[in-house]
């Protein structure tokens, strides 16, 4: 059975980006486990404004091995690269994903996505990347909600330049 797993990095403040959607402050010096990550991944899930900014970061899309759907609420159908969903397509489609594959869905981001899919219950593993940097100000990696969730640590990975990578599995 598919997991579905949030891999994503922060500023040691909790911020994903700077409130433009910047990402110049992240260290990429090293892997940092991404590839055995992503080796094992089937299918990827972004929101909209993530999709849209991947074409101006990299200049080959990246996951074009994979299946990708992008959420949104403002397109429907699909593109080159992507099939799009509306947010209420969320949980039935991560059953049949669940259910059909034995493979990684990867929930790539940004902030609403993430916090959409918490609050559905839906991220059975978190792999939070903590950089030693202060941005000081930007997009949280989560925002503010009403509901509480416990997470069991199951692993910690130090790198020698400082970076943390938490691995946490929602408790059962």
């Amino acid at each position: 059975m598919g997991e579905v797993v949030l891999y994503i990095a922060q500023s040691l403040d909790g911020y994903i980006s700077r409130e433009n959607g910047d990402i110049d402050w992240l260290r990429d010096e090293q892997d940092y486990g991404f590839d055995t990550f992503f080796e094992n991944v089937n299918t990827v899930i972004m929101g909209r404004k993530t999709y849209e900014h991947i074409f101006e970061l990299a200049e080959e899309f990246p996951y074009k091995d994979k299946d990708v759907y992008v959420v949104s609420r403002m397109k429907e159908g699909y593109d080159e690269y992507a099939t799009y969903i509306q947010p209420e397509q969320i949980s039935p489609l991560i059953e049949v994903l669940k259910n059909d594959q034995d493979k990684t869905i990867w929930l790539v981001g940004g902030a609403q996505l993430i916090h959409l899919f918490i609050s559905l219950g839906l991220i059975d593993e978190f792999q939070i990347a903590i950089q030693p940097t202060l941005i000081g100000k930007g997009i949280p990696l989560f925002e503010k909600n009403e509901m509480e969730q416990q997470l069991d640590l199951t692993d910690v990975n130090k790198f020698d330049d400082g970076m943390l990578i938490l691995t946490y599995r929602r408790y059962q």
